[in-house]
């Protein structure tokens, strides 16, 4: 796809070809770069990485949406200066637009296939936080290239309305709508990524729902519940569960209720989750 994307862009002269073959590229080194963060995620704490390595798929999609905006921000600024020349007499590079229909068909088929690929996978544990990204990501790849190659194939019928003055400059308003539309989803997913790197709490709704279900738990085991932090780094949810005994308790009684942690949060999240728990008279926090 980002062969074909380059391939179409030196044959039409178009710059929404060049984005779309640019996108795919992106995707390229990104699917190599997940695929051996995958080996690596499924391996078990050590002493190397005491918390696992899930944290790697975090930096994964951080560093994969810099990328990303980077990129998009780059071409919407050249775009924006080719604009400009335009109004100030600069005449604009002919586009050839007889190399698009078969790209824009065979791209959109090879997108929607691939999110359908990556989707069904994720589907069967519903935790990887790479399948479902990569499903996203190439939806979005399928929406660049249908909607520019559509719009570009369509452009010359702007010359019997009032708008033909938009004709010259359709390729260039092409990227900048595209990169408006897309930026949202490497943004969203940048803040995402930043707040799990940086270590911040879950939303408030898990945190309430894991406080409530572990509270219930603890009551029946004679414990005091006293605080719960929930963080989800990739697709793994660790929860640190501090609580104060009213009796005192043997080290495998602790093994047992961090069983049972793991087993409660592992039903009510939907996800892969570790827990610690912390015996302590105090809470962690001020109030």
């Amino acid at each position: 796809m980002a062969a074909a994307g380059l391939l179409v862009y030196a044959l039409s002269g178009s710059y929404a070809m060049l984005l779309d073959g640019l996108y795919s590229a992106v995707m390229v080194g990104s699917d190599l770069i997940a695929a051996l963060i995958s080996t690596n995620v499924i391996r078990p704490p050590d002493r190397s990485y005491p918390y696992g390595y899930d944290g790697q798929k975090a930096l994964y999609v951080l560093f994969r949406s810099l990328v990303l905006l980077g990129m998009l921000s780059s071409a919407a600024m050249a775009a924006i200066g080719r604009l400009i020349g335009y109004l100030n007499g600069r005449a604009p590079e002919a586009i050839h637009l007889e190399a698009l229909a078969w790209y824009s068909i065979s791209m959109v088929i090879l997108c929607w296939w691939l999110a359908w690929l990556y989707h069904r996978d994720w589907q069967v544990g519903g935790t990887s936080q790479l399948l479902l990204n990569e499903s996203r990501s190439a939806r979005v790849d399928g929406l660049i290239s249908g909607l520019s190659e559509l719009a570009l194939v369509l452009s010359p019928l702007l010359n019997t309305t009032p708008l033909k003055a938009l004709t010259p400059i359709s390729d260039m308003l092409v990227v900048i709508v595209i990169c408006a539309l897309v930026i949202k989803e490497p943004l969203q997913a940048f803040m995402k990524a930043l707040s799990q790197a940086a270590g911040a709490a879950a939303d408030s709704q898990t945190l309430q729902l894991t406080h409530q279900a572990l509270k219930e738990l603890l009551k029946d085991l004679s414990c005091w519940l006293l605080e719960v932090t929930v963080m989800k780094v990739g697709r793994m949810t660790f929860a640190v569960v501090y609580q104060n005994p009213t009796k005192p308790m043997a080290g495998g009684s602790v093994d047992l209720i961090r069983q049972q942690v793991d087993e409660r949060c592992r039903l009510i999240l939907n996800s892969d989750v570790r827990s610690e728990v912390i015996l302590t008279a105090m809470s962690p926090f001020k109030a």
